[in-house]
């Protein structure tokens, strides 16, 4: 893994390719990473210093050095309203016997609250689901006791929201 805050900027080499034989040197090679970045002005500029860097160490003759970033699902970013939101729900969740909601302002996962919150418009909260780890891992787990706090959560969320709406 390679973080970069300078571009806000997340690599993770992920897959190699090159040749078939154990015995042949592979005409070509192929490396694939994932980069998460949490805005577009951050990807242009990481992929104009990873050409700069291409540019600059050829290591061997009659080769070629392609990059590329292709866009992906979209990191989740907070925004103002989101973490106003944010804010709201923690004071929720510390009715329950004090408990502390941890809030992130952004993630370099790609998600579906990405998109949401690219907009500007709507207030977008990510991660308010049950407590656990391994999301989405061949070991993932819940906690069980999770549950009716965080039910407790998004109900009280709606319906504060609810009232918030229901006003002249």
């Amino acid at each position: 893994m390679y973080a970069c805050p300078f571009f806000l900027a997340q690599l993770n080499w992920t897959t190699v390719e090159a040749g078939s034989k154990r015995n042949q040197i592979p005409a070509q090679a192929q490396a694939g990473g994932d980069v998460r970045i949490l805005n577009e002005k951050a990807g242009e500029r990481l992929l104009k210093a990873l050409q700069k860097k291409i540019s600059e160490s050829k290591q061997v003759a009659d080769t070629t050095t392609q990059v590329r970033i292709e866009p992906g699902r979209p990191p989740y970013v907070a925004g103002p309203k989101g973490e106003a939101l944010a804010r709201r729900a923690q004071a929720i969740y510390q009715e329950l016997d004090g408990r502390k909601l941890i809030l992130i302002p952004h993630t370099f996962g790609g998600t579906d609250a990405g998109y949401a919150a690219r907009s500007g418009k709507p207030a977008v909260l990510e991660s308010l689901g049950l407590a656990g780890w391994g999301y989405h891992a061949r070991n993932e787990y819940i906690e069980i006791d999770s549950i009716a706090p965080r039910l407790y959560l998004a109900s009280r969320l709606l319906i504060e929201l609810g009232k918030d709406y229901s006003r002249p």
